[in-house]
C-alpha cells in the first residue's frame, strides 16, 4: 500500500463499504489514515517473503466465503498461487504494466503458469482499458472458471468543478502527476521549449514532483536539464480547482497506463486531452481531443501547432464532448454501480 491506494482505490473502497462490509490488509505506507487497517510493515514496493506471510495469515482470518479484491499485478500474481484454495477472488489490475515491462518468454511464462495452475472457484479479472481487456481475454479465453470485466478506473467524484472559459487564442498545456521519465515529461518540456523560441503562442504548466530516485529513470544529465525548465514548473498541490484552472488543454505523453487518474480529473473540468497514442490512453480519446506518437517529439510538434489554429467554437466542442465522457463513464456513481453489480453477482453465483 502506497500513495497510490490513498488516491486511486481508497475513495471507491469506502463508496462500497456503505453497501458491502469491507476490511483492507495491506502494508504500512506510514501515511496517516482515519481509518483502521490490517496492516504491517513493509520495507519496499515489491513484497518480501515475509510481507507474503503476513498477508497469507490476515486472509486466512477472513470467513472462506469472503470475497477477495487483490489489487497491483505483483499481488495478483503472488496471490494466485498462495490463495489458490479461495473461491471467491477478484483480481483488480490498475494496468498491466508490470506483465508488459518483461520480456516477451517471461511474460508468457508468467501467463502460462496462472492459466494451468489449478484452482478452487473462479477468478475474475476486472481491468481498466480495452486493450489490457483484449490481451486478457486472448490469453484466458479458453479457461471456464476464468471472467473479465472491464470498468473504467476506481471513479472520481467531481462535484462542482468549474474554471473559467479561456478560449484557444493560446494554447495554455498542463501535466499533472509524477515527474518521471517514462511520462514522457522531459519530451514535453523540450517541445514547448523550442515552440516558444519560435514565438509560438503556447505555454505549460507542470504540476507534480520529481518521483523517488529508484523510478524516476532519468539520467543525471538529464535531471540537469530538468532544472533549466523551472519556469514551468509548478510544484506539488493539492488543490484540483487551482491545478485545473491554470491550464487549458490537459497533456499526457506518456508510453502506457491504466486509465489515468489525471486525464478523468482533467475531463471533469471540462478540458480537452492531448494523450499519447498508448495503452489506457487510446479508451479516452473520442472527439475531445488529439493522440500522439509516444516519443515522438515531431508529432507532438505537429498536433500542438494545429492546436493554435483550431477556433473558439472547435474548442468549446471539445470542451463540452471531454466533460460528458466523464460524466458518462468516470464518475464515482458510474464505477461504482458496475462495482456493486459485480460483487452482488460474484457472490451470488460463485459457490
Amino acid at each position: 500500500m502506497d500513495w497510490f491506494f490513498h488516491s486511486h482505490r481508497r475513495p471507491l473502497e469506502r463508496r462500497l463499504s456503505s453497501t458491502f462490509n469491507t476490511s483492507v490488509i495491506a502494508g504500512d505506507s506510514g501515511i496517516k489514515t482515519d481509518y483502521n487497517i490490517n496492516s504491517f510493515e513493509v520495507n519496499s514496493r515489491i513484497p518480501t517473503l515475509r510481507g507474503v506471510l503476513q498477508v497469507y495469515n490476515e486472509v486466512k482470518k477472513l470467513d472462506k466465503n469472503t470475497i477477495l479484491v487483490i489489487v497491483s499485478p505483483v499481488m495478483i500474481i503472488i496471490c494466485h498461487f498462495l490463495l489458490r484454495k479461495r473461491r471467491k477472488i477478484i483480481y483488480n489490475f490498475s494496468g498491466l504494466g508490470f506483465l508488459r515491462s518483461q520480456s516477451a518468454i517471461v511474460r508468457k511464462l508468467i501467463m502460462l503458469s496462472l492459466k494451468i495452475y489449478p484452482i478452487s472457484g473462479n477468478r475474475v479479472f476486472v481491468v481498466q482499458n480495452s486493450d489490457d481487456y483484449d490481451y486478457l481475454d486472448q490469453v484466458f479465453k479458453s479457461k471456464h472458471n476464468f471472467h473479465l470485466e472491464l470498468i473504467a478506473g476506481s471513479g472520481y467524484e467531481g462535484l462542482n468543478n468549474s474554471r473559467d472559459f479561456i478560449g484557444s487564442a493560446k494554447v495554455m498545456l498542463g501535466y499533472v502527476g509524477r515527474i518521471r521519465k517514462d511520462k514522457g515529461v522531459l519530451d514535453l518540456l523540450r517541445t514547448v521549449s523550442e515552440l516558444q523560441k519560435l514565438d509560438y503562442n503556447l505555454d505549460l504548466n507542470v504540476w507534480g514532483e520529481l518521483d523517488d530516485e529508484s523510478r524516476h529513470g532519468f539520467s543525471q544529465a538529464e535531471l540537469d536539464e530538468l532544472k533549466s525548465y523551472a519556469r514551468f514548473l509548478r510544484g506539488f498541490s493539492q488543490n484540483k480547482q487551482e491545478i485545473f484552472s491554470s491550464f487549458n488543454w490537459f497533456c499526457l505523453p506518456s508510453n502506457g497506463e491504466g486509465l489515468s487518474k489525471a486525464a478523468i480529473e482533467a475531463s471533469s473540468f471540462g478540458l480537452p486531452l492531448v494523450l499519447s497514442n498508448v495503452q489506457g490512453n487510446r479508451d479516452m480519446i473520442e472527439g475531445n481531443g488529439f493522440l500522439v506518437e509516444y516519443g515522438n517529439r515531431n508529432n507532438l510538434k505537429e498536433v500542438l501547432c494545429g492546436m493554435l489554429q483550431l477556433s473558439s467554437e472547435e474548442y468549446r466542442i471539445m470542451s463540452k464532448t471531454s466533460k460528458k465522457m466523464f460524466e458518462e463513464n468516470w464518475t464515482m456513481d458510474s464505477v461504482f454501480k458496475k462495482w456493486n453489480e459485480l460483487l452482488i453477482k460474484y457472490d451470488t453465483t460463485s459457490s
